[in-house]
């Protein structure tokens, strides 16, 4: 039987710039979309990996996907400034509340997708295929339904069954199904995603718990009739932050988490952020546990069909003066890495964007963190997965 492969890709606005250079390592700056979707069976996306999805999908190579997200105009396309007043205002006195305008998104999102935007999924994958498959490419992009608050799945195929009951495929466009995914609400968009013609309202699917949309990946496969161990999914992320815990007989460091007040303000700040996070990333953990937790694999390379590929802002171990202590990863001073901690999803400058893609960097050359599938929160140890992203590339090689 012919090993089923899912390809995830994370939500995470400007920080999606991630994924793309993660595939560039996989598969070079000149392969199109199509010949990347071309290796795997089925793909899911929310929010920024949806935009990556949709850049894959209108067949453009990694390497105008990557210009892109480096184009400081089409970012601020999609992060449209509120034409509300009093949203610009309360966000500029508290921090909190919207800043962009989702009327705006959706439109900007269809001058990207030229020649796929305006159609329905199911024809934009028509003849996407992996070689040897019977059927074509299975696309997936996570929403949240505002009325029914619910998940929304938007396929490109149905996925029903007696056991299942109904998921039908989507009857909107890919701009559309993109719009309803990068929906990012309370610190971000200013309204509910709607199109033309649908009364449906919608969120970014990290409301429904979907910013890591593997294990609905996995979920989805095994409704399509996969066996979970025949199952394997390589899971890109778009960075998480991870400090350590202080540790008795540490030193205390600006690198060592620290605790927050809890308070009205900082409570706030920490509900509409925390849709983005996902410690200790229990998407992938539980999707390797319902793929066979890696039982029959016979490689040193590889402990399970899931793949974690996230770089993890955090810092490392270095000796100095003979004692092991955390510091800033590569030659990173305190103050960029500190800067980069405190970015948002939404990075539209291109200083901004500059220090997200320098990171990746070291991240593609192990001189960061990789998130493993599970990790001590507290000293960063790795207990599943790969520590690095050599590690996890090495891994995703073996699986294959």
């Amino acid at each position: 039987m012919q090993q089923y492969r899912i390809l995830s890709l994370d939500g995470g606005g400007t920080w999606a710039l991630i994924q793309v250079k993660a595939l560039i390592e996989l598969y070079g700056s000149d392969a199109s979309g199509r010949e990347v979707l071309q290796e795997f069976n089925l793909v899911a996306a929310n929010s920024g990996g949806s935009i990556v999805l949709g850049c894959l999908l209108e067949n453009f190579t990694l390497g105008k996907i990557l210009a892109y997200f480096n184009d400081e105009a089409q970012r601020k396309a999609i992060f449209s400034p509120s034409h509300s007043v009093p949203d610009r205002v309360l966000h500029e006195l508290t921090g909190l509340g919207p800043k962009y305008s989702a009327e705006d998104k959706l439109p900007a999102l269809r001058r990207v997708l030229v020649n796929t935007g305006d159609q329905a999924l199911a024809k934009v994958v028509a003849g996407i295929r992996r070689r040897g498959a019977k059927e074509d490419l299975h696309a997936l992009m996570i929403g949240f339904d505002y009325d029914r608050n619910r998940a929304t799945f938007f396929r490109s195929a149905n996925a029903s069954g007696p056991e299942w009951g109904e998921g039908a495929l989507a009857d909107v466009t890919l701009a559309q199904a993109i719009h309803a995914s990068t929906n990012a609400p309370v610190n971000y968009f200013d309204a509910p995603a709607t199109f033309p013609g649908d009364d449906g309202r919608y969120w970014d699917g990290a409301i429904s718990g979907c910013n890591n949309p593997v294990l609905a990946a996995v979920t989805e496969a095994i409704v399509l009739r996969q066996e979970p161990a025949n199952i394997a999914a390589l899971s890109i992320g778009t960075a998480s932050v991870a400090l350590p815990g202080p540790q008795p007989g540490e030193p205390r460091s600006p690198y060592v988490r620290t605790l927050v007040e809890p308070g009205l303000l900082n409570d706030l700040t920490k509900l509409s952020t925390s849709i983005l996070d996902d410690p200790p990333d229990i998407a992938s953990f539980l999707a390797h546990v319902m793929t066979g937790s890696g039982i029959g694999l016979n490689s040193p390379d590889a402990d399970s069909r899931i793949v974690r590929m996230n770089p993890l802002i955090s810092p490392v171990k270095k000796l100095v003066n003979g004692r092991d202590v955390w510091a800033a990863p590569g030659a990173m001073s305190p103050e960029q890495f500190k800067y980069l901690l405190g970015l948002n999803m939404d990075a539209v400058e291109q200083v901004q964007v500059d220090a997200i893609s320098e990171y990746a960097d070291l991240w593609l050359n192990n001189q960061t963190l990789n998130q493993p599938i599970r990790m001590n929160g507290d000293t960063l140890r790795k207990e599943l997965g790969q520590s690095t992203f050599g590690a996890a590339r090495a891994a995703w090689n073996a699986i294959e």
